[in-house]
């Protein structure tokens, strides 16, 4: 999929992602349409830098591509002993009941909290019933 939207010039190969607004513990990233997971590790990379030092990082980001899988960046703060956050929202890609067209993204979100003993809790999911990636595994012959 990312090696076609290059392809395609759906999104940009090379660049950087730009702090448009910032603060503290917060900042608001343009991904230049860029490659989503480009964007998605810079701002989880900001995020985990302002949450050690303001204790809260919050970054939210315009101008990016499909990410990937939300967990890969909830699982990137946990391992930093934080708890993580990642979501995004999606085109629409599902069909509704009844629906001739689609009109639902997936939206994932994921959740990623350190626990006791080496245990921790993730939570990964879509916001619709089945997300694009099973569809997509299913799909191939």
């Amino acid at each position: 999929m990312y090696v076609r939207d290059v392809q395609k010039n759906v999104c940009k190969s090379d660049g950087t992602p730009i702090i448009l607004s910032e603060r503290a513990a917060t900042a608001w990233v343009d991904g230049n349409n860029l490659l989503g997971p480009v964007v998605g590790n810079f701002c989880m990379d900001l995020a985990i830098k302002k949450a050690k030092e303001a204790g809260i990082g919050w970054v939210v980001a315009k101008g990016s591509n499909h990410y990937g899988i939300a967990g890969w960046y909830s699982l990137r703060a946990l391992k930093q002993g934080l708890l993580g956050m990642s979501m995004t929202n999606t085109s629409p890609l599902c069909y509704p009941t009844r629906s001739a067209k689609p009109a639902l993204g997936t939206n994932p979100i994921s959740l990623a909290a350190p626990g006791v003993n080496n245990d921790s809790f993730v939570l990964d999911m879509a916001s619709t019933t089945v997300a694009i990636g099973k569809l997509s595994y299913y799909k191939k012959p």
